[in-house]
């Protein structure tokens, strides 16, 4: 808020070059070096495969706002896009040297943490930016009020990330990461109940606090859920897929959530005649709220990912190899 505000929003990206080159810096310094057995060629044909499979649905899930789903460019990125991804997997199985080793993928407890990851990054983070189109255009905060205002989902994290991190040894992960899903998306639920002159003390902050202390239940247990059973030469690999999920999640999940939420604001407006200003305001509420909803539906569904794939008892998931799994957040 305070760069967008006070600079430009182009320092929102620009902001992370001096802070990698300290990181860099730092690394170099401070950062004991580590080999791995074996060849360590790369895997240059599945990171295209990969790449090309996701710039395409996202560019597909775009079309689908502007174009509509059954549009021929929509139905052509997005069948591209599905059908990189199936030949990237299909050269992870035979590849001698896979960017993305499937066994670390399919196994059980990994796979659930891997699925529910990307799910969670999905709703989450698409729906940030709607709260943000909420806080700015439609209660017409700056951006620094809106900076402001969306830190109670910090604080809800904080909360939460304490208080699984005493529950982990004693109960483990899978009961935290069905009821942590379930908190944020019960959240998000709320969030759909927004309207154009909605109270923030009353429902925002609540809201808002229970996201993040949903979240923070999840973000602790995924990091060690995703190490459970690995090998050491699979452990950074493992870390590095939790955090591709995320952001995979994240990238799909605006793009999806933006083609929801246009989808909505325009049958709104079509369906309230002649369109005022105000009925311009409710048409945006309508697609934010509807945005909201889908995620929330996309968040709890990470928790039936959980309940159905994790069997991971507490003994394993305190004995993961001690290798940084990353913030999912």
């Amino acid at each position: 808020g305070v760069l967008t505000e006070y600079t430009s929003w182009r320092w929102c990206l620009l902001v992370n070059v001096p802070v990698a080159l300290l990181a860099m810096a730092a690394a170099i310094r401070l950062v004991p070096e580590s080999r791995t057995d074996g060849s360590t060629k790369y895997d240059v044909p599945g990171a295209v495969l990969a790449t090309l499979g996701l710039m395409s649905l996202v560019y597909g899930f775009t079309k689908a706002a502007t174009d509509g789903w059954g549009a021929g460019v929509t139905v052509l990125f997005l069948g591209l896009g599905v059908l990189l991804l199936v030949l990237f997997l299909a050269w992870e199985a035979r590849t001698p040297n896979p960017l993305l080793p499937l066994r670390i993928i399919l196994e059980r407890n990994r796979g659930g943490a891997f699925l529910s990851s990307l799910l969670v990054g999905a709703g989450l983070f698409g729906s940030f930016l709607f709260l943000t189109f909420y806080f700015q255009g439609t209660l017409g905060y700056t951006p620094l009020e809106a900076g402001l205002a969306s830190l109670p989902v910090t604080l809800g994290v904080l909360v939460g990330a304490g208080i699984a991190s005493v529950l982990l040894p004693r109960y483990g992960a899978r009961g935290m990461m069905i009821v942590g899903p379930l908190i944020a998306g019960g959240a998000m639920f709320s969030l759909s109940r927004l309207g154009v002159e909605t109270s923030f003390v009353a429902h925002l902050l609540p809201a808002e606090i229970f996201l993040g202390l949903g979240m923070g239940l999840v973000f602790v247990p995924l990091a060690s859920l995703a190490l459970v059973g690995v090998s050491n030469n699979d452990a950074g690999a493992a870390s590095a897929v939790l955090n591709a999920t995320q952001q995979i999640g994240g990238s799909l999940g605006t793009a999806l959530l933006n083609t929801i939420a246009t989808t909505a604001a325009a049958t709104y407006l079509a369906a309230n005649l002649p369109p005022t200003q105000a009925i311009g305001a409710e048409a945006a509420v309508a697609g934010y709220t509807t945005a909201f909803a889908w995620g929330g539906g996309i968040i709890a569904l990470a928790a039936v990912v959980v309940a159905v794939f994790v069997r991971a008892g507490k003994d394993e998931v305190a004995n993961v190899p001690l290798v940084p799994a990353g913030d999912p957040a």
